[in-house]
């Protein structure tokens, strides 16, 4: 019960992801689906600034929306004392008024209406407000963005949950960035990277308002979808589905993403768990029945009814169930951190001060009460006094058949558990060890700086410069993303001459000439950016997956040609498909651009494992040539890995309740193994009497429970190869399953099974037949 509880509990920290918000029924993300020539380019949660407003103005069904547009960079603070606050951010928001309209985020200070009204007015957290101004009040002072854009504190807003799928420390007003982009970001239908939500009108079929959606979407922009052989799909996307449902491009939080996937099959253990438990007492009480024989015989004759003998087992079932819920609790309680950290999730502790736990708790004790107690109770209260006082009390076919159903149905879920834990197993070990084509290892990345100037090229350079000079550093890059970071630079890539009549969908990383050595990535033909070639701003590279988008046959076929990405670009390089982000995704369409002005990363390659005396060494001419800037770094290996955190975690939770279901399973068995030997007590004398040796014994003990475990195999390959194969098929890259692995999971439990049972035969096979036959 402890362990289904705390499994629970998770499951519906889980599904509680937004339900904060008062209105989260009514609440849809726009996804932004992008067709070509008709086949799906990519599915993004973030959509094009215009859809909000097109929604609300002609949509009634439509209440409100509201936009949000993620940035980061370095905010500072210079305090009354003219010292300089500073950090860099990476949870920030450009938003519309209306996002407190239509999210529950909770002004402490402030003015909803007009707080974000306006330009340069900026909300920020509880945690901000302590972080930059201390206990001082923050509204009316000004805090500066990337030291260039200056903003009003005009509002402190409650620290968003952590069951939230969108998380933020400061809100900047979105008229802010429709002064600075001449209202593009009101009107654009080609910039998506607005997360757009609407709000709906209560009881809204939203079914036929997406249909009315498309018809207008296809009456209005039907003319430039034609000329472009594109569509643009908005789907209304369930505020309540994004957490466990969702997984595409730009999604806020991806890192903390939920998998339905994985919470439905914890639920399906929780449920295993108990099962098997209920099934141990089921399995037992009848058995033990027959020990109760002669005082439900008793009983009977004294002038006890059938109904007062059921109450009476009813009861006590009730009463091992009742104290099975009080320790259950306490153990959840105790048992609470170690699993929170264990799930990788921040459960907090008030769940269980909630009606919700306590009524989880109760419909527990009552269902097992029931469960459990209903057949022996039936079972117990038919024996038939004259028969059962001589007794004769026979051992129905019926009961002998429930047993062997319910012990084949503990060893079912067993082998589905262990194959599955396996191949969960195998799986992440696959997607970790699997060739990425690109070298993340033995690399410190730091964030580019926020802060910059005219000058910005030379110091990198200098910064390059003073890198190499370290002991232990070999390399230095700068980029505008690493291996692992989501790119959101995209626009269309179209041939000079031939190729594809239309642009294709790609996404653009900006890279310097050491990009390619230092990444250990690999050429298929031609060349990377080089100092050599002091044109290469009008060049470019791609990746193999582009090359063959934009219809070239063979790499070396690029070189040379033309291609138009806002500009005319020379092809001088083809790169061989590297994995830019996990194996949870396939390889994308990738174009490198020469940008030595712009970057937010520089990646260090180091020989030496002083990393932090690497780190000192790095921090004087950082500050040096980036004054005002926070030194912020990451190890690329571990930023990398932490795209499968979530899938290692589920691996561990699945793991140890695995472990634990077995281990409920194999108590039955033993008990009931326990059990059947003591009633053969006397045959095993006999047997032993007449020149039967122990090892025989045993083994015809153990073999109607082991047939049993190998019904159960059976039964459980098929089972498990047909769920645990439609979990692989959610991964572009996964292992095939080998059928050995089934008969390893089969054999274990064989083994225990017959470990189980064999330990009390084995005792019973020991004891001297003069001990066992004698009667007085």
């Amino acid at each position: 019960m402890a362990a289904s509880l705390l499994i629970l509990q998770y499951v519906k920290y889980e599904r509680s992801f937004d339900t904060f918000h008062s209105k989260a029924n009514d609440i849809y993300r726009i996804q932004y689906n992008g067709w070509q020539n008709g086949k799906l380019r990519f599915e993004c949660a973030a959509a094009v600034p215009a859809v909000g407003p097109a929604l609300k103005n002609n949509f009634p069904e439509v209440k409100q929306f509201t936009r949000l547009y993620p940035v980061s960079g370095v905010v500072s603070y210079e305090t009354p004392n003219h010292e300089l606050v500073s950090f860099l951010e990476n949870k920030m928001q450009i938003t519309d008024p209306a996002v407190f309209d239509v999210f529950d985020f909770k002004l402490l200070k402030g003015n909803e209406e007009t707080a974000l009204l306006g330009p340069n007015k900026a909300v920020i957290s509880q945690k901000a407000a302590k972080k930059y101004f201390g206990e001082a009040d923050p509204i009316g002072k000004t805090i500066a963005w990337n030291g260039r854009r200056k903003f009003e504190v005009t509002g402190i807003f409650e620290d968003i949950p952590e069951n939230s799928h969108i998380k933020f420390d400061f809100m900047f007003s979105y008229q802010t960035l429709n002064n600075e982009t001449h209202n593009d970001s009101e009107t654009a239908w080609g910039w998506y990277d607005f997360n757009t939500y609407a709000l709906l009108q209560p009881g809204t079929d939203v079914k036929s308002l997406q249909a009315k959606w498309d018809s207008y979407l296809l009456k209005t922009r039907g003319e430039d979808w034609t000329k472009t052989s594109r569509r643009q799909e908005f789907i209304l996307q369930p505020l309540l589905e994004i957490h466990l449902y969702s997984n595409l491009l730009q999604e806020s939080q991806p890192e903390e993403r939920g998998d339905g996937d994985s919470v439905y099959a914890l639920t399906i253990i929780a449920l295993f768990i108990l099962i098997i438990a209920w099934v141990n007492y089921i399995n037992l009480a009848t058995a033990k029945s027959f020990d109760r024989a002669n005082e439900v015989g008793v009983r009977k004759v004294m002038g006890a009814e059938k109904g007062q003998l059921i109450n009476q087992f009813l009861s006590e079932s009730f009463l091992v169930n009742f104290l099975a819920s009080v320790f259950a609790v306490i153990l959840v309680r105790l048992a609470w951190p170690a699993f929170s950290s264990l799930s990788g999730r921040a459960i907090p502790l008030s769940f269980m001060l909630e009606k919700d736990f306590w009524l989880l708790v109760v419909v527990l004790l009552v269902v097992g009460s029931v469960l459990s107690g209903s057949y022996p109770a039936l079972i117990l209260s038919s024996f038939k006094p004259v028969t059962v006082l001589k007794g004769k009390v026979m051992r129905t076919a019926q009961g002998s058949v429930l047993r062997k159903s319910l012990v084949v149905f503990q060893f079912v879920a067993s082998v589905v558990l262990i194959s599955g834990s396996i191949i969960v197993y195998q799986q992440l070990n696959f997607m970790k060890n699997q060739s990425l084509g690109v070298d993340i290892n033995e690399t410190i990345v730091l964030k580019g700086p926020g802060v910059t100037d005219s000058l910005y090229t030379q110091k990198v350079e200098n910064l390059r410069a003073a890198a190499l000079r370290i002991a232990g550093v070999k390399s230095m890059t700068a980029s505008t993303n690493v291996p692992g970071d989501e790119i959101f630079w995209a626009s269309g890539i179209k041939r000079l001459v031939g190729g594809p009549e239309n642009s294709i969908s790609g996404y653009t990383v900006g890279i310097d000439h050491d990009y390619v050595q230092s990444f250990n990535l690999k050429l298929a033909a031609g060349r990377s950016f080089d100092l050599q070639h002091p044109n290469d701003r009008k060049s470019v590279v791609l990746n193999r997956a582009m090359a063959e988008a934009l219809d070239f046959k063979d790499p070396k076929m690029a070189l040379g040609e033309k291609v138009i990405q806002n500009d005319t670009l020379e092809v001088v390089g083809v790169l061989e498909n590297y994995h830019q982000m996990s194996l949870k995704e396939t390889v994308a369409p990738l174009v490198f651009r020469y940008t030595p002005n712009f970057s937010s990363f520089f990646a260090f390659k180091i020989e030496s494992k002083d990393y932090h005396g690497i780190l000192a060494s790095l921090e004087e001419p950082w500050q040096a040539y980036f004054p005002g800037n926070p030194m912020d770094y990451f190890f690329l290996d571990k930023f990398f890995n932490r795209q499968y955190e979530s899938d290692r975690q589920f691996g561990q939770v699945f793991g140890i309740f695995t472990a634990l279901a077995i281990f409920i399973a194999c108590l039955g068995l033993f008990g009931l193994a326990s059990f059947m030997t003591i009633q053969r007590t006397k045959e095993i004398g006999i047997r032993k009497a007449l020149g039967s040796t122990s090892t025989k014994i045993i083994l015809l003990l153990s073999k109607g429970f082991i047939q049993l475990v190998l019904v159960a195999n059976l039964i459980a390959w098929p089972l498990a190869w047909w769920i645990m194969n439609s979990w692989l098929q959610s991964f572009p890259y996964h292992i095939d399953i080998n059928p050995f692995l089934f008969v390893v999971a089969g054999f274990g439990v064989v083994t225990i099974a017959f470990l189980s049972v064999g330990f009390q035969t084995f005792k019973a096979a020991r004891v001297n037949p003069a001990d066992t036959l004698k009667y007085e």
